[in-house]
Parts: structure tokens; sequence; C-alpha cells
């Protein structure tokens, strides 16, 4: 079993830094599970002892020479020891002494890292790393072959295939794989309706898929009506084999499992998961498990989506909206949390009043509707108009007209 020692040594040993990877390779323990590489990084981290930067475990412990003679607490007088034999201390001797002691451990102590130095500060540190080690920070462009890839596809089984193009113009008939995307709105808007489906159609296809609830119990020992029982009507009426589904599809209950709501505990089995059974997909529902406090729930995304663009994933971050406003960005974590992303659908509610909703939907003025719309798409071409749906007797969510539109 690794000790701690043994890793502080390591990264000692690699210029006070480390990749996990490099880690559990060069000290050939795993990465994540009890006396992992991981567990004991975040042992260490606690302790102060090591930081992450990125993808990389810094090592902030550093040896200390020995306190020079002249600042240790001076050894108490011999008649002061027989004085506090004798029941009468000297109290202005041992406040001396404590004052020294005191001050002998924080002219040691370290001082704490500030995050955000860099953003207050002009860059006046010096280059101290060699060249060979910044230069392979540096990437350049690719072959003229290797540089172009094709836009591929994650099918999702829905309407919203329909609303991300080629750059020929055709529909690409899935999501850009391995996006990012929020899915936002009101509450009851039909968001979890969707990202049911997907997670169904996806893991009956064949695609490994993870699904993590913060709503709703998976699988609940009471007669509810849970999420498990409302993925299994929704699989029985598309005639989907629910013994393919149950190969493929993995559920983080965040309401049966509240120690999940810990981002260490999340994390960290998120990423057991996506590295063991290789997902195609995740899907998040909703993001507010990530952080409580939704000043700092874009930093959790963020790193979860750089995350999956590493490990191949496509993701989809079920929000719900902010404020009691529809067909906006409004959203949990705000605006920011969008830029991190790749694009952002919506599946909204609310009464018609822009010319542009009565235009794009062909109703009145004043009339309620249900919506699904694309926000934005740093990937490929999108459908921008907002497509009328609602939700069936089935439980799904449909558009109200035909679609994919006949060309104009």
């Amino acid at each position: 079993m690794v000790e701690e020692r043994d890793i502080l040594n390591f990264l000692k040993d690699h210029d006070d830094e480390a990749s996990l990877d490099e880690v559990s390779e060069g000290l050939g323990i795993t990465k994540y599970g009890p006396d992992s590489a991981y567990a004991v990084l975040q042992s260490l981290k606690t302790k102060g002892l090591v930081e992450r930067k990125g993808e990389m475990w810094v090592r902030t412990a550093v040896d200390k020479p020995s306190l020079p003679t002249d600042l240790k607490p001076e050894e108490p007088s011999a008649d002061l020891v027989e004085r506090k034999s004798e029941g009468a201390a000297d109290v202005d001797a041992i406040v001396k002494a404590m004052a020294k002691t005191l001050a002998s451990a924080m002219k040691d102590a370290r001082e704490p890292a500030d995050e955000w130095e860099l953003a207050t500060k002009p860059m006046t540190s010096e280059i101290q790393r060699k060249e060979k080690k910044l230069g392979s920070l540096v990437l350049r462009p690719s072959t003229a072959e290797k540089a172009q890839k094709t836009l591929e596809a994650l099918p999702t089984g829905t309407f919203i295939d329909y609303l991300f193009f080629t750059a020929e113009g055709p529909p690409l008939n899935g999501l850009p794989i391995v996006g990012q995307f929020a899915l936002t709105g009101l509450p009851g808007a039909g968001k979890s309706i969707l990202a049911e489906e997907i997670a169904v159609n996806a893991s009956s296809e064949g695609k490994k898929v993870l699904y993590a609830t913060a709503e709703d119990t998976w699988q609940s020992p009471t007669p509810r009506f849970d999420l498990q029982s409302r993925m299994k009507q929704k699989a029985d009426f598309l005639k989907k084999d629910w013994s393919i589904i149950q190969q493929n599809l993995f559920v983080l209950d965040t309401v049966m499992f509240p120690e999940l709501r810990d981002w260490n505990t999340f994390a960290e089995t998120y990423r057991y998961i996506v590295e063991k059974e290789n997902i195609d997909l995740a899907i998040i529902d909703s993001v507010t498990v990530l952080e409580s406090y939704r000043g700092a729930l874009k930093y959790r995304v963020m790193e979860l989506a750089r995350h999956n663009q590493m490990r191949g994933v496509t993701c989809i971050y079920v929000n719900q909206r902010s404020k009691e406003s529809w067909d906006t960005y409004e959203m949990a974590g705000g605006i920011g949390l969008a830029h991190n992303l790749d694009g952002t659908i919506i599946i909204d509610y609310g009464r018609v009043y822009w010319q542009d909703q009565q235009a794009d939907l062909d109703v009145k003025r004043g009339e309620f509707v249900r919506i699904a719309r694309v926000l934005d798409c740093r990937m490929c071409n999108f459908e921008r108009d907002r497509i009328r749906v609602d939700i069936t007797k089935e439980g799904l969510i449909r558009p109200v007209d035909p679609f994919p539109r006949s060309p104009k």
C-alpha cells in the first residue's frame, strides 16, 4: 500500500508536480478507489501538503531549515523553577516565553495561496522552468491531413437531432459528438421528460449512458411512480428492449445516496464510471447537485466539461431557470455557465408578446405556448427559429407541427 510520504517523494523527484496518471503509473497504484493515488492526494490536499492546478498536483510542502538557536524559547531559570515549585508562578516570564515561541512559529508559517493573485497583480514572476518543459505546453497546428476531423453526431432519437446542421446544410441527425450542452427552462417545461427519453433511446441503441439524478429517486421502496418506472414506461411505448437498456444505463442517485452531493465524492464516482465503462453520453439532472452555492456552479460544470472533452463524453447539463422569465439565457449559474459549454438548448413555456415569437410560432399575441429552441452552438450551424412543442399523454416531448420543416 502506498503511503503519503511515497507520493510526496515522487512529486519532489518530478519538479514538485505531476498529473494523476503520472503518479498512478510511476508508483504502480490504481488511480481511483480505496488507497488509490487520487485518495492519497486528496488526503494530502486537506493537510495543505499538495494543491491541484488543472490536471497537475503540486507539492506545496518544502523542506524547512532548523530553527535558529536564538529564536528558540528561553529555558526557565532555576529561580523561576524554584518559585513555581513554591506555587508563585512568574507570569511575566511565562508570557515572554510564549511570545517568543509564537513569533518563531509565525516566522516559519507558510502564507495561504491567493487564488485571485493573477487577477489583481501584474505578471512579475520569472521563468524558472526548463525550456523543454515550457515548450511542451505550446501547441502548433497539425499537418493538413490531420487537422480536419469530420463532424460526427450522437443520435438522441428525438426531434432535437434535427436542430443541428452539417456544413453542407442537411440535419446532423444528433448532437455534435463530445459536445457539452446546457438544457434549460422554467420548472415544469419538460426538460427532465426530454432527458429521460434521450437516455432511453441512446442506451437502447448500444450507447453507454450515465444518468445523474438530483430531483427524483431512481428506485423508490415506496409505491411512488419513480424515475425507473417512468423510463420503463417510455421504453415500452417506444418499443425499446429493456434488457439492452439494463446493460448500458448507469445511474447516480443523489437522493438515495446523499453522500454523492459532496463534490469530491461525486467527481470521483463520476470519473470512475466514465473511465471504467467508457461512457458515451452523460446526463446530469440537474446541475444544482454539483454545487449548493450557485455563484460557484459554473466552476463545477467547467471541470466536468473539461474532463468530458478529454474522455470523449457527450454531456447534457439540465439547468433550472433562475428567474421567472422565459425564452432567455437566464439560468442557474448565470450566463457565464453558458459560455463554458458548447451550446444551449431551451425547453420553455410562456405567453407570446414579442413579434419575433409570433412570427416563429404562428400564434396570436398573448397565447400560451411551450417551445424548444437552440440559443447557440459553437460546434456547428443550428436551427434558429423557435419550435412549438407539447407534452403528450405518454409523457414525451413532441413538436406540434410536422418537423423537420420543409425547406423554404
